[in-house]
């Protein structure tokens, strides 16, 4: 009787968490989404697991996660989607360069 009893919480348990496959977008973009109810963590479970499996995923390619774009979504209860657009590429790629650091190409303009 108490393995009847816990056959369909362990299903739940390991149903709490999903992970779809990566799905190309375009030229180095990916896009991929997960979910997680709220036992496992809700929207912040979500993003984590989509942050692994995009950098894993990178890594097996040799290159490096550069995040395009990110939502979630939360459901009743609190679980949670998170649907991650990223891109793989080389660690020399331009596009690491932070938009938030100075660099010889500023130019300060002074208003009066």
């Amino acid at each position: 009787m108490k393995k009847l009893f816990l056959l369909p919480i362990a299903g739940l348990v390991v149903s709490c968490t999903m992970t779809g496959d990566i799905v190309p977008t375009g030229p180095d973009s990916y896009m991929i989404s997960t979910v997680a109810c709220p036992a496992c963590g809700g929207t912040t479970k979500s993003t984590t697991m989509a942050y692994k499996e995009a950098g894993e995923f990178c890594m097996s390619q040799g290159k490096r996660l550069l995040k395009s774009s990110m939502t979630n979504d939360r459901w009743f209860n609190e679980a949670g989607e998170t649907v991650l657009e990223f891109r793989c590429l080389d660690e020399d790629h331009p596009a690491f360069v932070r938009a938030d650091e100075r660099r010889d190409s500023d130019i300060i303009i002074e208003h009066r």
